[in-house]
């Protein structure tokens, strides 16, 4: 929540990184699942954990860095947190695709309760805000 003047509350800035990352994720999981029937395709996640400790770990930055050259590395966020990687101990098809169905809904179920978690989480600590602001709770 950005509060003109007072920038972004920092429980709610963590939870939106967090849940930047949790979306990646999930973008990957469909990425896998759409291709599960691809030959060739190797089946792509993220460490997770390690992950949303970096998202939720920085801070934000006041003036956004620009790459202006090849070569120059990108700045710390929720895209530098997220760092795709090709799964490796899966069993591979005979057209060498590795892509689990079971694996990528359970991991597509677990991002979405964490997902749900954090959102309610945001909601409730935006709700505290505003009774603040106005001086009682809110309905």
């Amino acid at each position: 929540m950005r509060i003109p003047g007072m920038g972004e509350e920092a429980l709610v800035s963590r939870l939106r990184r967090a849940m930047d990352v949790m979306a990646a994720r999930g973008e990957l999981i469909a990425s896998n699942i759409g291709n599960l029937d691809t030959p060739g395709y190797r089946a792509k996640d993220l460490d997770f954990d390690a992950a949303l400790q970096r998202a939720v770990g920085e801070r934000e930055r006041k003036v956004p860095l620009r790459t202006t050259r090849t070569g120059h590395i990108a700045g710390a966020g929720a895209s530098a947190a997220v760092r795709p990687r090709e799964v490796h101990g899966l069993p591979v098809r005979n057209d060498g695709n590795n892509v689990n169905l079971e694996r990528e809904m359970l991991a597509l179920a677990e991002t979405r309760r964490r997902y749900q978690v954090a959102t309610r989480l945001a909601r409730l600590r935006v709700q505290q805000l505003l009774a603040v602001i106005n001086g009682g709770p809110t309905r």
